[in-house]
């Protein structure tokens, strides 16, 4: 299994230049990595199986298995009728204590005008779908990467590292105050809106993969709460028999069979759903991260908003990482920087030597106090 996905692996190694952050790479790289995993895994029938089983005679065992899920298969919806069912009929149920002779959750007598079949197709295409949803994950990393275009990679490559070779650390030092002495506001500004609008994206692209499990599970999400409620108590009975509402382990299918005469037959049989054992936790989890990168996102775009309202905040980040010179300094060097200079600027500074970083902010006080003194005079 490991083998599998071990490939995954070396795309969640770091770069040697980063230009994506901590929420924006557990966007493009964790959350692609998670569901691809996922999608291996119920791929996998060599750990869990076949995808169904139907109970039928052994000569056409696999007619029904594969007539069974290309069909689909179904259970009863007799959780919301359970007041209009008899007593007498013990229909169901656990929840008014009348015995009842059902095999499990969703499978008993179906009583016509009463119960509702509700078809399982779902399972045919959980695979594809996490598949869609690896592709929608990634696409802001792509986006994001082409729009880049490689610059922090021609600005801090071979800077990077504790030890730099002295020649390639003073051309590196020139080459940064060359261009950040330059005037490139508007190519800095546009840099700086195709990251955030990648990062705005990825908080959206979070908000409609939980919108679209929903539609999915047909709207069993909003009752799946329930199930994730039980974790926190171990009251694992409820959630198996919340979950089994979701995620059926044993469901029914209808086929028809000719007899000898040539009339037609029809039989229902009861199939196993191995795979929805792994599925109510692959989704349960999945639920759960979506809601958290959501909040992140959020969160990391109203970061977004006070850093681009607060040029103090935004002065004080680049002070940190600059505790041997004084604030003053700093504050000169880049008095005149805009939002977008400073979120290169950034960007740079967790990309390269902080000895580095701090010569440049030095030869960038060192020309702006120069320029100072000849407006002056």
């Amino acid at each position: 299994m490991y083998a599998a996905v071990k490939p995954l692996s070396k795309y969640l190694q770091f770069k040697s230049v980063r230009i994506y952050d901590v929420v924006f790479t557990l966007h493009s790289k964790c959350t692609v990595v998670i569901l691809l995993t996922c999608s291996f895994l119920l791929s996998a029938k060599q750990y869990f199986g076949e995808p169904i089983q139907c109970m039928g005679d052994d000569k056409y065992s696999e007619f029904v298995n594969s007539f069974c899920w290309t069909m689909g298969t179904y259970v009863l919806n007799v959780y919301d009728v359970q007041d209009q069912i008899p007593h007498g009929d013990k229909l169901l149920s656990t929840h008014t204590g009348v015995e009842s002779p059902y095999i499990a959750e969703g499978i008993s007598t179906e009583i016509p005008g009463v119960t509702e079949r509700v078809y399982l197709r779902y399972y045919q295409w959980v695979i594809m779908l996490l598949l869609l949803q690896s592709v929608i994950f990634y696409f802001p990393s792509f986006l994001w990467k082409m729009w880049e275009g490689q610059r922090l990679k021609q600005l801090c490559s071979e800077v990077g590292d504790a030890l730099v070779p002295e020649n390639t650390y003073l051309e590196r030092l020139k080459l940064l105050v060359k261009y950040f002495t330059s005037d490139y506001k508007g190519i800095h500004f546009c840099y700086m809106v195709k990251c955030l609008s990648c990062e705005v994206l990825n908080f959206f692209i979070s908000i409609i993969n939980i919108l679209l499990l929903n539609v999915f599970l047909n709207d069993y999400w909003t009752k799946y709460i329930k199930a994730l409620a039980t974790i926190p108590r171990y009251d694992w009975d409820t959630w198996n028999r919340m979950t089994s509402r979701i995620f059926p382990k044993i469901a029914k299918c209808d086929y028809y069979a000719f007899g000898p005469s040539g009339s037609q037959n029809k039989r229902d049989v009861l199939c196993i759903l191995p795979l929805n054992i792994l599925n109510e936790k692959i989704f349960a989890f999945l639920w759960c991260w979506f809601i958290i990168m959501a909040i992140i996102a959020g969160l990391n775009l109203l970061y977004r908003l006070f850093l681009i309202s607060s040029r103090t905040f935004r002065m004080k980040m680049i002070s940190t990482q600059l505790r041997s010179m004084p604030a003053s300094q700093v504050q000169r060097a880049l008095e005149n920087v805009s939002f977008g200079d400073w979120f290169l600027l950034f960007k740079v500074s967790v990309n390269i030597n902080p000895t580095l970083f701090r010569d440049l902010i030095q030869e960038l006080y060192k020309q702006r106090k120069l320029q100072n003194n000849l407006t002056s005079v």
